[in-house]
């Protein structure tokens, strides 16, 4: 048997012993000395010794928020732990009563359900990943933000396609469609919750509802003392976390001071002690209020993900996208323009969406992720120039295009033949619906024939294909998903391990960072890749510093033993 072994077998039996012998020992005391004189007695040093054998095998990592990223870093963590036979539970209740006690790792949601954007996302079919076929650097072009730090941990640590391996592993069979976005075969959401919710109680991970974190501080560690040494440094190493929460009970209680018995929920404040902390609070105000007070530098959020608004072009009868919603353009290119400057915000490229409020569809999410602050900055009002043809090229180009109508389709009428292609040549490239409206736009009568053409229609409708413009007048909410551009600044973090540079033992993943991604199944493949490598940091940290025969902990354990 190895020493540590040995040693481990000691303590156990003298927890066991502790535990038979502690409640005769205090009724004796009590009934001896008096109970004042009995809370001292036990309260003496000797109770250091619970503390060093708790630091010694209780390794407590906390996680706040139970999205998808919090989960996930939770059964990251937990197995992690598992896997390196860290097992122990807690031998005592901790010394400190307010303190969680059980699982090594728990989550700590503010609400009364766990993961609610994978329940909508994909409009309830859960757009779990991207095409993870794909080569990791053109998966990588689809983060406007945070391109460059995930570089390593997609190429390295969580891969796109160990993210599929995972949940197929767990019995998840993902089908990839036409745009790059992967769903479960079942088209349910419930299916990616399940299997996310099984492998967290599989690894016991602990979920505390109604428990919403109020802020995080460092406190000392029981088994150091303030004085130990003058350095900040030295003596946030050797802190522990402490989790203020506000917690609210299931139970209600009724007021008996109001006539109509009216049922208020249960509130109470208490502090958690935990060696480490995961904060995956997603795009949450109360998380970014526990970022700052922590001193973190944040980077101001901004909506990202969204569609544009264009109420008169809608609502007005003469408008042109008037009566137009539903109508779908495989290919085009927009371009936000403002009156002041001479290059638009941003431009994309892509399928575009004519919906009740305006327009939507990959062109435009795109261009609302790469443009987020640009675009809050002109408060969402401009003008989109809209190319409707863009693989055609540019006015003079599609207008040669148009003209040989006039000679190879004279008989046609112009507002129902279109002879715009897309490349496959195969299908129109304008819908039928929306090019009647740009022929319209453009002043042709509505029964007149390519051969009466003019070359200035001609060269209207040239324009109005190549350079429609479209007053925007706000913006709407994607469906009921929302992404941020935003959060704790990436320079705060060492990505190799998601841990803050100021903080050691503090972890992050998820949208509370300032990630984001495109529409697609981006933000998810953050929240997995992130969440994971936070997850066994996490347990990393917590093993390395508080158990033997681990880089660093020795010390830490003949630390913990030589203050008794």
């Amino acid at each position: 048997m190895s020493p540590r072994k040995w040693v481990v077998c000691l303590i156990r039996y003298i927890h066991v012993f502790a535990l038979i012998s502690m409640p005769v020992a205090v009724a004796f005391l009590t009934a001896h000395t008096g109970p004042s004189k009995c809370a001292r007695l036990i309260n003496a040093p000797h109770s250091k010794i619970i503390v060093a054998t708790r630091r010694l095998f209780a390794c407590k990592i906390a996680v706040i928020g139970g999205g998808a990223s919090g989960i996930f870093s939770a059964i990251a963590a937990a197995e992690s732990l598992k896997s390196k036979q860290i097992t122990e539970p807690l031998l005592f209740e901790n010394l400190r009563d307010d303190d969680a006690t059980g699982s090594m790792v728990t989550v700590l949601e503010a609400t009364t359900a766990t993961l609610g954007k994978v329940k909508i996302s994909g409009g309830g079919r859960c757009n779990v990943l991207h095409d993870t076929s794909k080569p990791v650097n053109e998966i990588l072009q689809g983060y406007p933000r945070g391109q460059k730090e995930l570089t390593g941990i997609l190429h390295k640590r969580f891969p796109p396609s160990t993210a599929r391996e995972w949940f197929e592993s767990r019995g998840v069979e993902l089908k990839t469609e036409s745009d790059g976005r992967m769903f479960p075969a079942t088209d349910s959401s419930q299916t990616i919750i399940d299997t996310l919710l099984q492998a967290a109680s599989k690894a016991n991970v602990q979920i505390h509802y109604r428990s919403k974190v109020e802020g995080i501080s460092i406190c000392p560690s029981p088994t150091t003392s303030s004085t130990d040494s003058g350095q900040e440094n030295k003596e946030r190493e050797k802190s522990q976390f402490c989790v203020t929460i506000q917690s609210r009970s299931k139970s209600d209680t009724t007021d008996s001071d109001s006539s109509s018995q009216t049922a208020t929920p249960k509130r109470s404040t208490k502090e958690l002690y935990f060696d480490a902390v995961i904060l995956a609070t997603g795009s949450t105000p109360a998380g970014y209020r526990i970022v700052q007070g922590l001193d973190l530098t944040f980077v101001p959020t901004v909506p990202s993900l969204f569609t544009l608004n264009a109420k008169s072009e809608v609502g007005n009868e003469d408008g042109l996208l008037n009566g137009l919603a539903g109508i779908s353009v495989p290919f085009a290119e927009v371009a936000f323009c403002v009156p002041d400057q001479k290059k638009p915000i941003q431009t994309e490229e892509g399928p575009l969406l004519i919906t009740h409020h305006g327009l939507s569809g990959p062109a435009v999410l795109r261009m609302s992720a790469f443009g987020a602050r640009e675009l809050a900055k002109v408060n969402y009002k401009g003008i989109l120039r809209i190319n409707w043809a863009p693989h055609l090229g540019k006015v003079d180009d599609v207008f040669d295009e148009l003209w040989q109508s006039t000679t190879l389709r004279p008989k046609k009428q112009v507002n129902k033949f279109c002879p715009l292609l897309l490349p496959d040549d195969k299908e129109s490239a304008i819908p039928r619906r929306l090019w009647s409206t740009l022929v319209q736009r453009a002043g042709f009568e509505e029964t007149q024939t390519w051969a009466t053409a003019s070359k200035k229609l001609v060269r209207n409708l040239a324009m109005e294909i190549c350079r429609c413009e479209i007053e925007i007048t706000g913006k709407s909410t994607y469906k009921d998903e929302f992404v941020t551009a935003g959060g704790v600044s990436l320079k705060e973090i060492d990505m190799k391990a998601m841990q803050s540079k100021k903080y050691p033992g503090l972890f992050f993943c998820g949208e509370v960072v300032n990630v984001d991604g495109v529409t697609g199944g981006y933000n998810f493949l953050n929240c997995w890749s992130t969440g994971y490598v936070a997850g066994n940091s996490a347990a990393e940290f917590v093993v390395s510093k508080f158990h033997p025969n681990t880089k660093g902990e020795g010390d830490m354990a003949k630390q913990s033993l030589s203050d008794l």
